[in-house]
């Protein structure tokens, strides 16, 4: 019976966004509730209906950009319509430490929300990792060939400005582990950061994070993650992966609105990574007169100034949609799309797979190549076939991404397989 009173609920809810109003917890819960065996399909199309998807087009780019189901944009649309209706120059509190709170359950279950900052993006909680730890030009900083641009041009930028030296390693997608090995053979005496992708962006491979910070950690080095592509993506936890700091996009795999994120430190470490931007929200208390200054005792020393409360508000929404759902039920059904594609892409002839041979490290994210078509025009007729694909340029790869989130099926998967055999 609470099935089927979810199943009117969300019902209610498609056809626009003027119309619906925000499904509550209550029945976002129920999303989980009642889905019995044989169900599935019903269950994952009543998931796709939450989208504003172009009809007819197979989105297989959430590792890119996300799309916000209905309820996410209905809190978006209503916050802010709150907002222009009463402006209110401060935060409320309340809801800003829930959706800290909200966000840190996602994360694991040892995650505090003290040790989080809610930001604009990864490149902002990248940038406040690169600069804010206190680097010189006798420092050096190792990372691999596939990360993405916001990485690659944040360490460039700090290296030309404070001649920081940047070593880099290529990952080996056959082997996880040794991966370790390859930042081993890079470390010397004046390495103080490494700094990788928690999934990277290129080819979907999950990097051995527990490893790399057990060889960083005792020798007093410094390991941050990227991990714009690993919450909801993959399943892990925040504080036993080693990470010491760690950010994230939320407007991928967790769905929230663009211009959300967030920025992870490790208890302990808020003194050693200096804010490089500070404003209101930013200090405990101040004496401009007496020249002093005490930085908030959380991780919110590293948010500053006026914020969009509208977006993180919807942010929260998009957490309890991920948490009705279950992110152990969302790994599954993403890696069964993967997987699934994994398998059959092989009867294709002339087609690569890049993805990491080890089934233990590889995502929701396949990456591949086809012999004779360069990858711009797999990615045109891919486009003409009403597939949404990426192309990958990261470390030379010159390759198309295909990422699978609720929103596909096994339909997907046949469409894509389908356009690529036409080639």
């Amino acid at each position: 019976m609470r099935r089927k009173e979810f199943l009117k609920t969300l019902g209610a809810a498609i056809g626009g966004l003027a119309v619906p109003r925000p499904a509550s917890a209550s029945a976002l819960d129920m999303l989980v509730v009642g889905s019995g065996a044989g169900d599935d399909d019903r269950y994952w199309r009543l998931i796709r209906k939450q989208f504003v998807l172009e009809p007819g087009v197979a989105y297989l780019n959430f590792a890119g950009l996300g799309s916000c189901p209905l309820p996410v944009l209905n809190t978006l649309w209503e916050a802010t319509r709150a907002e222009e209706r009463a402006p209110a120059a401060g935060h409320d509190e309340a809801m800003w430490w829930g959706v800290k709170a909200r966000l840190a359950r996602l994360l694991g279950p040892t995650c505090r929300k003290e040790d989080l900052a809610l930001i604009g993006c990864a490149s902002e909680g990248i940038n406040a990792i690169i600069n804010g730890l206190p680097l010189t030009a006798a420092d050096e900083v190792i990372t691999s060939t596939h990360e993405h641009v916001s990485l690659n041009v944040a360490l460039l930028n700090r290296a030309r400005r404070d001649g920081v030296v940047v070593k880099v390693f290529e990952p080996d997608l056959a082997r996880a582990d040794k991966n370790v090995d390859r930042i081993a053979a890079l470390t010397t005496p004046r390495t103080r950061l490494v700094f990788t992708s928690h999934v990277t962006c290129t080819t979907g491979q999950i990097m051995p994070a527990q490893a790399i910070a057990a060889f960083t950690r005792p020798r007093g080095i410094w390991f941050a993650l990227d991990g714009a592509q690993a919450p909801v993506c993959v399943p892990f936890d925040i504080t036993t992966c080693g990470a010491d700091f760690y950010t994230s996009s939320t407007h991928k795999w967790v769905m929230g609105p663009k211009r959300t994120g967030f920025l992870y430190v490790r208890e302990g470490l808020l003194e050693a990574l200096r804010p490089t931007v500070a404003g209101s929200y930013s200090s405990d208390r101040y004496d401009l007169a007496r020249g002093d200054l005490v930085l908030h005792p959380t991780a919110q020393r590293y948010e500053y100034g006026t914020q969009n409360d509208a977006l993180f508000a919807a942010l929260g929404t998009a957490l309890d949609f991920v948490q009705a759902i279950g992110p152990a039920r969302i790994w599954d059904h993403n890696r069964a799309l993967a997987e699934r594609f994994w398998r059959e892409a092989p009867r294709i002839t002339g087609l690569e797979l890049l993805s990491p041979a080890e089934s233990a490290h590889r995502s929701a994210i396949i990456t591949f190549r086809t012999a004779g078509h360069p990858y711009l025009a797999v990615n045109r007729h891919l486009t003409s076939a009403g597939i949404r694909v990426r192309t990958v340029t990261e470390g030379g790869v010159d390759a198309i991404r295909v990422a699978f989130h609720v929103c596909n099926d096994d339909g997907d998967v046949d469409r894509l397989m389908a356009a690529l055999e036409t080639l």
